[in-house]
């Protein structure tokens, strides 16, 4: 009996240290995080357990700088690495709870980019393959749906297309300077500089030497003048508008047209209708954020529109990187500070020697041809710029991205597979940038 009575009792203390022990909460467990490295705003995956569904129930800190938490799950939580945040351990809290992690590094993934020779050799005008191919100044670059690449020639004249399979054709121009419409055999252009193109794979093209914009339809080669007549600063509806150098063209899905409107320090807009209107700047160089008519640039030479409708403008003589938010038409300076350098960094801590052209990939990183500093950048969605080719110095070497020679590009353009394709101007040549394995 007395031993039955021991038994009891221990059992009974038994239980209630149990009790004690689970009414004890636990700390949340990190088991890993991915990536591990990246620049601020990076989406970090965190898996491990005893992390709260409620996503505010979790701290989430890097280095001891709270970040925002997107997503939370008992084993996932989703956070976005914090602007001010800086290189060392993640840690997780919940009600009090802590629990350390792996350090998360601060950071551009580094990420090799081969440049090599992709069509074109010594100046020329010749088709035919990508060896036989020859340019004489290619000045703009785009895509079209089929993956075509579009090359605006500038010093033949010309508009020309490389087909996926590597053959290189005439879409449009005689090789004559000029100004006429027509087949697209028969059609002239006088320095057309660069190109846009539409939904419907309209090609548009800054025909600077005619001060207008012209159209090559998709199918037919049709060249027509949508806007512009001869040099001049002045709002209309088609030929009655006037340009001075137009430079660059975007489109938006909304069938608007864009143009960087060179000599004129101003961004116009051509609407489906054909009216032409200013929406930055107002024909004097300058610089100045805000809204129009307030606003200048100082030679804008590429012109790019985001997912959102948003315009991003190379602004040469400015060395930066400027957007116009559609919705409000107010004028920001996203990245660039001024200073003719070429500098990486994140937004105004980048540097640029004449930016003059910009395009936009289907992840929202924009591609930069520096043309002054005979380099090829990249601006991520988080305000990263990053350079993928060319040394700083003028020349013509294939290899990696330090490793590599430019010569005055002027634009870059990157298909469906991140691939990205630059008019290098003065080597008269395609170049392509490959990106291979993180580093």
């Amino acid at each position: 009996m007395r031993i039955f009575y021991i038994a009891a009792v221990f059992g009974l203390l038994l239980t209630a240290c149990n009790k004690e022990e689970q009414a004890i909460p636990l700390n949340p467990v990190i088991k890993s995080i991915i990536p591990a490295q990246g620049p601020a705003k990076t989406i970090v995956s965190v898996r491990g357990k005893r992390f709260s569904p409620n996503p505010e129930e979790n701290i989430v800190k890097f280095a001891g700088i709270n970040a925002r938490v997107v997503m939370a799950t008992d084993t996932l939580l989703q956070v976005e690495a914090p602007e001010d945040g800086g290189t060392g351990n993640l840690t997780v809290s919940v009600k009090g709870r802590l629990s350390k992690g792996p350090v998360f590094s601060y950071g551009e993934i580094a990420i090799e980019y081969l440049n090599s020779t992709y069509a074109g050799a010594a100046a020329g005008d010749a088709v035919g393959t990508l060896e036989e191919a020859r340019f004489r100044s290619p000045e703009g670059v785009i895509m079209d749906s089929k993956g075509n690449l579009i090359v605006a020639d500038r010093g033949n004249n010309r508009i020309k297309m490389i087909s996926p399979s590597g053959q290189v054709s005439v879409v449009a121009g005689s090789g004559v300077a000029g100004n006429i419409d027509g087949a697209a055999d028969v059609a002239q252009f006088r320095n057309p500089y660069k190109i846009g193109i539409d939904k419907d794979d309209n090609i548009y093209v800054a025909d600077n030497g005619n001060h207008r914009v012209r159209k090559i339809a998709a199918g037919t080669g049709l060249v027509t003048t949508i806007a512009g007549s001869s040099a001049g600063f002045l709002d209309g509806v088609g030929t009655a508008a006037r340009f001075n150098g137009p430079i660059a063209i975007a489109t938006d899905l909304n069938g608007n047209v864009y143009v960087a409107d060179n000599n004129n320090h101003a961004i116009r807009k051509i609407a489906p209708n054909g009216l032409v209107t200013t929406i930055g700047g107002n024909g004097t160089t300058g610089y100045g954020d805000g809204v129009w008519p307030n606003v200048r640039f100082a030679n804008p030479s590429g012109i790019a529109v985001d997912a959102e409708g948003n315009i991003l403008v190379a602004d040469r003589k400015n060395n930066r990187i400027r957007k116009i938010t559609v919705s409000t038409g107010v004028v920001t300076t996203v990245a660039g500070n001024g200073l003719s350098k070429s500098v990486d960094g994140n937004g105004l801590k980048a540097s640029f020697a004449e930016p003059f052209g910009i395009t936009v990939d289907a992840k929202g990183n924009f591609y930069i041809a520096d043309l002054t500093s005979h380099m090829v950048r990249i601006m991520r969605s988080t305000g990263d710029v990053v350079s993928i080719g060319g040394d700083g110095t003028a020349g013509y070497l294939d290899g990696g991205k330090t490793g590599s020679k430019y010569n005055q590009p002027t634009d870059a353009v990157a298909d469906a597979n991140g691939i990205i394709y630059v008019a290098d101007l003065s080597n008269a040549r395609i170049r392509k940038i490959t990106p291979g394995n993180p580093l």
